[in-house]
C-alpha cells in the first residue's frame, strides 16, 4: 500500500491558497467590508494604525487595546466572504498560514483563535455588548448597526 495519500496532506497544508478574485455581489458590484468594534472603543490616527493594531490584536500578539480594555476578536465563518477578506486583505496571509500561526500559538501557550459567529447579525450584536469586542461585517450592514463603529473599511 502505497503512503503517498498521507504524504500529500501536509505538503497541501504548505502550499499557498489561490489568489481570491473581489468579492462580487449579485447586483454586479464589488462588496466592501468594514471592521467594527464596539462604540466605546478609542479611534485611531489613521487607517494604518487601526489595520495594524487590529492585525495584532486578532493575531493574539497582542492581548488589549490601547486604552487598556481587554481586546475580544470574532471570527466569521471559514468560508464566509468576509472571513477571506479579512485574513487576506488585513492580516496579509493565505488560510494555510494562519491554521499554521493558531496551530503554533497553541503548541506554546493553549492560546486559541478567535471564536467563530456565524452570522453578521450576531457578529453586531457581540461587539455591541462587549467593550473590547471587533470582528468584519460587510460595510452596508455596519453602516446601519447600533452600538459599534467601523475602525476601517476594505
Amino acid at each position: 500500500m502505497s503512503k503517498l495519500p498521507g504524504m500529500l496532506l501536509p505538503l497541501l497544508l504548505l502550499a499557498p491558497a489561490p489568489e481570491r478574485s473581489p468579492m462580487a455581489a449579485q447586483d454586479g458590484k464589488t462588496t466592501r467590508f468594514a471592521v467594527v468594534a464596539h462604540q466605546d472603543n478609542a479611534g485611531f490616527e489613521s487607517v494604518a494604525d487601526a489595520k495594524a493594531t487590529v492585525k495584532k490584536l486578532y493575531l493574539k500578539e497582542l492581548t488589549q487595546w490601547p486604552g487598556g480594555v481587554e481586546a475580544r476578536p470574532y471570527a466569521r465563518e471559514r468560508q464566509s466572504q468576509e472571513q477571506a477578506a479579512f485574513v487576506k486583505d488585513v492580516l496579509g496571509m493565505t488560510d494555510a498560514e494562519l491554521a499554521r500561526h493558531w496551530l503554533r500559538l497553541k503548541n506554546a501557550s493553549g492560546t486559541t483563535p478567535p471564536k467563530d459567529v456565524d452570522s453578521e447579525r450576531l457578529l453586531l450584536k457581540f461587539v455591541a455588548r462587549n467593550q473590547g469586542a471587533f470582528g468584519v461585517v460587510a460595510l452596508d450592514a455596519a453602516r446601519s448597526a447600533e452600538g459599534v463603529k467601523v475602525l476601517f473599511e476594505f
